[in-house]
């Protein structure tokens, strides 16, 4: 989801530059910390629905907590070429969420983000699960020693690898599953980065799902957000540089809109779940210019939230 961290420059203006912007993001993090937010009066945030620009400022709060965390997370909530996707997405896990204190979490495809490092300092006991050798590099350098220093202290993550198509926990061990932007990706074959036929990506995420339904205990939830796009209209995917596979489809890393419930909302709720109320995602909205992320015209965000019967 995210695009790799920059990459150490060139000259030196340009490390000049690049330790400036650091400093500036560090210092952010920093005035966040003491910075009051209150909860603005609305009515509740839809937990399955379709990423709204219109919706952002009801997460100020959660911002404003994730941003004070480190610069991972103050970038990504600040971040104007993301539009706010993640701070809907991270957004809309806080809400769903009372208490972190004793929660078993998993997070699935964790790669950079420090989201879990932020749910562990909240009290909940973190899994982080990756492939082998992941697919997101990790911060390092000026930035990651800047990153010491500000970050808040605490948050401790225990990182496991394998395969997301066969989880190596106990069934119903886990009361909290998190898989988020991680799932479109199932277009690729890694590490051999060959596309993967869509009809084989909608078997694949069905199995990926069952995993994550599966480890979940009776009352717990699984949350997971992915992508959508309106393959009939879209022409330009900013992202397109980003794609995982080697030779493909001009546009993909984005679930058909007009399948999602299907692949999503109606699979999890025919094996044992509940979808958690509201649930507004709507396949149309896409045509509305409020409901672009990032990506370009006719490309969306969706969040997944359910309860295990």
């Amino acid at each position: 989801m995210i695009a790799p961290a920059p990459a150490m420059a060139a000259t030196l203006a340009e490390r000049a530059e690049y330790g400036w912007r650091v400093v500036r993001r560090a210092t952010g993090v920093l005035r966040s910390r003491i910075r009051s937010v209150s909860r603005p009066t609305a009515t509740a945030v839809p937990f399955n629905a379709m990423f709204d620009s219109a919706l952002l400022p009801q997460f100020d709060c959660e911002r404003a907590e994730l941003e004070g965390f480190d610069l991972y997370l103050y970038d990504v909530m600040n971040s104007p070429r993301l539009r706010g996707q993640i701070v809907f997405e991270y957004g809309t896990l806080l809400r769903a969420i009372d208490t972190w204190v004793d929660v078993r979490v998993l997070d699935i495809g964790t790669g950079r983000s420090t989201l879990p490092r932020w749910m562990s300092r909240a009290g909940a006991s973190v899994t982080t699960f990756d492939l082998p050798s992941p697919a997101e590099r990790t911060s390092a350098g000026f930035h990651d020693r800047i990153d010491a220093v500000v970050a808040r202290r605490g948050g401790v993550v225990r990182p496991v690898s394998g395969s997301m198509h066969a989880l190596p926990f106990a069934t119903g061990s886990l009361d909290l599953v998190t898989s988020l932007s991680v799932v479109e990706h199932l277009d690729t074959d890694l590490p051999a980065r060959r596309h993967v036929p869509y009809d084989e990506q909608q078997r694949r995420l069905g199995g990926v799902l069952d995993e994550m339904m599966r480890v979940t205990r009776p009352g717990g939830c699984i949350y997971l957000t992915s992508e959508c796009c309106d393959y009939q209209r879209a022409t330009t995917d900013n992202w397109r540089g980003a794609y995982y596979y080697d030779d493909g489809p001009p546009l993909s890393a984005a679930w058909p809109v007009g399948d999602v419930p299907r692949l999503f909302y109606d699979y999890v709720a025919a094996h044992g779940f509940t979808v958690v109320e509201p649930c507004v995602f709507r396949a149309a909205d896409i045509g509305l210019e409020r409901h672009w992320t990032w990506r370009g015209p006719y490309f969306s965000g969706f969040s997944l939230l359910a309860r295990k019967r």
